[in-house]
């Protein structure tokens, strides 16, 4: 038997049983501080390439699958801490109103046609954060269950806004079989954004194909990302980085996609693309389209696809 089979094999057994484990117990072995030997999986697949004993490549390889099966659920299990009611938000230039009851807080700022340019910048740690929909507002925010400190902060330079919401805290859980930590954003669709957005241990679904997107940067965690990219600037550049990450793009197929890609030990698909070399993809369509959109994509252990189609 090769030694894939018993890596696979034994990283999903052992995903397996600890999440069976976790619906009947409660496990808490300090799990957060396993993220951090994630490393060691890498030494042990190494060592299956150099060491030629068939033996010893099954051993090494289900010791990577073990290992890995605990770095991804503690990695989830660490966002399942309890939290509390504390929320500190930093006000200027924002309408916030907080319905205490429902643990419900809501933003608004008012959006100026002088601005022509916007950069939202959003950091976070574990939850599950959407973008959707439009605002006449230049941006409008609903959230619920964060109780670190958060703050949000805009800069307004001449046609320029710049808008940063910014988490200090990880602390984070469960309640009835529900991600607690939840945050739901809209734009206004009239500026050229660009966009940083970072996050930890979280679920995040991005729907942007209705904004004018000229960058999109998404950095994560173990994290599972939906991201629905449009066609409504000449040129959109898109940086995906994420570690133990399923990734799910979705691309107009009026637009012509060029895909770069750094990706390891990870599963992906490209359908409607055309393979250039091992880590280049292009659609047909790249050199005629009037849109384009450069999609870079950097994984560790991932499941990746990239998906054309109409909206």
């Amino acid at each position: 038997m090769k030694s894939k089979h018993f890596f696979w094999g034994a990283l999903f057994i052992s995903l397996g049983v600890l999440i069976l484990l976790n619906n009947f117990y409660y496990l808490n072995f300090g799990w957060s501080d396993l993220w951090k030997f994630w490393p060691v999986v890498l030494v042990l697949l190494g060592l299956t390439i150099v060491v030629k004993n068939i033996y010893f490549k099954g051993v090494l390889a289900t010791g990577s699958g073990i290992l890995l099966a605990f770095v991804i659920f503690a990695t989830f299990k660490a966002s399942t801490d309890i939290f509390t009611d504390n929320f500190d938000w930093d006000s200027r230039d924002f309408n916030i109103s907080i319905n205490n009851s429902d643990n419900i807080r809501e933003y608004h700022d008012t959006y100026n046609s002088a601005i022509k340019e916007a950069r939202f910048h959003f950091e976070s740690g574990a939850g599950t954060f959407v973008i959707r929909n439009s605002t006449p507002d230049l941006i409008s925010a609903k959230s619920s269950g964060i109780d670190y400190d958060f703050s949000v902060n805009k800069n307004l330079d001449d046609h320029r806004a710049d808008i940063l919401f910014s988490a200090q805290e990880h602390h984070f859980r469960f309640r009835h079989g529900r991600l607690r930590n939840k945050a739901e954003v809209s734009l206004n669709t009239n500026p050229v954004w660009d966009l940083d957005l970072e996050v930890g241990a979280a679920a995040t679904d991005f729907d942007l194909h209705q904004y004018k997107t000229r960058k999109v940067n998404v950095s994560m965690g173990a994290a599972s990302l939906k991201l629905k990219l449009g066609a409504n600037v000449d040129v959109s550049n898109v940086s995906i980085d994420g570690g133990a990450s399923s990734i799910d793009v979705y691309v107009p197929e009026s637009a012509g996609c060029d895909i770069r890609t750094d990706i390891s030990l990870s599963s992906k698909s490209f359908d409607g693309f055309n393979k250039m070399s091992d880590d280049h993809y292009q659609t047909s369509n790249f050199d005629s389209a009037k849109n384009k959109i450069y999609l870079n994509i950097t994984t560790g252990v991932s499941s990746v696809r990239v998906m054309r189609t109409s909206y």
